[in-house]
């Protein structure tokens, strides 16, 4: 008896699709496996930029009060504060 050439080929192109669809589903899961992650990541820089925010604008606000501290104690006249003030802006934004 000769073999069924038509069952032969439908049943190859069901196992191809299975196949196609195991790897199109393992794909999709490295996918969301590398989004989740880049998501963590993402977050987590997020978290540490805020902490240095917070830190740097409280550092920022401490040193422009001591200048006009000293301005007001007669330490240091005003132009010499001023100066002061504006070098550590041009160094603050340096970095």
């Amino acid at each position: 008896m000769a073999p069924n050439p038509v069952g032969a080929a439908a049943s190859t192109s069901q196992s191809a699709g299975r196949i196609m669809g195991g790897a199109v589903g393992s794909a999709g899961d490295l996918v969301g496996k590398a989004a989740a992650r880049a998501r963590e990541q993402a977050e987590d820089v997020w978290a540490e930029a805020k902490d240095v925010s917070r830190k740097d604008s409280g550092r920022d606000a401490v040193v422009y009060a001591g200048l006009v501290a000293t301005v007001a104690f007669g330490a240091v006249e005003l132009p010499i504060a001023a100066a002061a003030g504006a070098g550590y802006a041009l160094l603050r934004r340096r970095r």
